[in-house]
């Protein structure tokens, strides 16, 4: 879902025409790794030549004092300690994973070990989208994972990811580089897609987000849930097609579409599935 979210706001400014911008990624640990960072950065911060209201931001919450953007701040922050070297096992090999399908996905990122966000329920994945002709307001928009916050509010115990942008710098941003209008909105699923198993999520991924960037409306189911369940949000998406990969489907390079319509079903070669599906929905039902 990380990679999920980033790759739709990617694509979105993608579909506006904007391109002079890059995506700044970090990990902010748990409540597991974050407090043992937290100490080595109070330690190292209470060391510097900082004002009052820095100094308290140190025994509050040190990792404000990172998104300090004055300079000669920012000159004595060069060698603080970042996150990433202290997050603990669970949590680099979540980071890892992450860049690793944003990379299967062909979206380009910086590693940022020194981006916090300016909120401070945020945990693990954080990121923002940086614009360079923007000058010192440069980010277009940004979010992260935020486990924990619906219970902090009073709701049930989920876990929680998404983004925020900035209307009026896009605006900006699109007009800077002099490109067209806003893309048509759509909504509703015309294709939804079934991982047969935790090994096939990345698979699956991989193709709504090629039918996304085709312009196809395409969603996928998420977590544990068997086949029966899946397809149930399937037919509950609206989406003309299912498309299920599993683990016989990856060994053999398949994809196996289902008319939720009519139920037929047809195995499709993995790379000419987008094809396959933009010219059944091409044709009127």
């Amino acid at each position: 879902m990380d990679a999920e979210t980033i790759a739709v706001a990617w694509d979105s400014y993608q579909a506006l025409g904007l391109r002079q911008y890059t995506l700044l990624l970090n990990s902010l640990g748990d409540k597991t790794c974050r407090p043992v960072y937290r100490e080595a950065l109070q330690r190292f911060l209470r060391g510097l030549d900082l004002d009052e209201a820095a100094r308290q931001r140190i025994e509050l919450n040190p990792l404000r004092v990172l998104d300090d953007k004055r300079p000669e701040v920012r000159e004595q922050l060069a060698s603080a300690p970042v996150m990433t070297d202290y997050l603990c096992k669970d949590c680099a090999s979540h980071h890892e994973a992450v860049r690793g399908l944003l990379g299967g996905l062909g979206i380009p990122f910086t590693d940022a070990p020194r981006l916090v966000r300016g909120l401070d329920y945020y945990n693990r994945t954080t990121y923002e989208f940086d614009h360079a002709l923007l000058g010192a307001q440069s980010g277009i928009g940004g979010g992260g994972r935020y486990d924990g916050l619906s219970e902090d509010i009073g709701g049930p115990p989920l876990p929680g990811i998404g983004f925020a942008v900035g209307l009026d710098r896009i605006v900006l941003a699109v007009e800077s580089e002099r490109k067209g209008a806003l893309a048509r909105a759509s909504t509703g699923a015309q294709v939804f897609g079934v991982p047969l198993g935790e090994d096939a999520h990345a698979d699956v991924l991989t193709l709504v987000t090629a039918l996304r960037r085709a312009g196809v409306r395409a969603d996928m189911a998420f977590g544990s849930r068997g086949l029966k369940g899946a397809m149930k949000a399937a037919d509950r998406s609206g989406a003309a097609f299912a498309v299920l990969i599993g683990a016989q489907e990856r060994r053999t390079g398949l994809v196996r579409m289902k008319d939720l319509e009519n139920g037929d079903q047809h195995d499709v070669a993995a790379s000419e599935a987008t094809a396959w599906l933009m010219e059944r929905l091409a044709t009127p039902r």
